[in-house]
């Protein structure tokens, strides 16, 4: 299975989908919910923290900062970046997932869940971002 070539193509990639996603439906039932989750990821190691708490300045509903759980999330999702970039895509089937073992999760997960079903919008930016920098080889077909 595809995974990030390293921590900085993670962080280029989630960084952009995360600026484009940051007026857009999933970060508005981030806000709704009032959540901060975290994905901590190994291999590459990367935390992505998406704080839907927290008042952004320009008006987003939410922020997005990488390497940090400030301010503590609500619930963290952990997983390796292979799993992460699977997620993104639309490819995985979270609650088997977490079954499974191949996604461990802190906090009421149910919260974060419920979520679920407004990303899918999210799933297409991450592919665009991904086709954009020219790295197609993430791409499950």
């Amino acid at each position: 299975m595809p995974t990030f070539r390293d921590a900085e193509q993670a962080r280029a990639i989630l960084g952009a989908v995360a600026e484009r996603a940051r007026f857009g439906e999933a970060a508005r039932g981030l806000r709704e919910a009032e959540l901060v989750v975290a994905f901590v990821y190994h291999d590459p190691e990367l935390t992505v923290l998406m704080d839907g708490r927290t008042p952004a300045p320009d008006g987003a509903y939410m922020r997005v900062a990488f390497d940090t759980l400030e301010p503590a999330p609500d619930v963290v999702f952990e997983s390796s970046g292979e799993v992460g970039n699977r997620f993104w895509q639309g490819r995985l089937d979270v609650p088997m997932a977490l079954a499974r073992g191949q996604v461990k999760a802190r906090g009421p997960i149910n919260r974060a869940l419920k979520l679920l079903p407004i990303l899918p919008g999210l799933y297409e930016t991450y592919r665009e971002v991904v086709r954009e920098m020219g790295a197609g080889e993430l791409l499950e077909p």
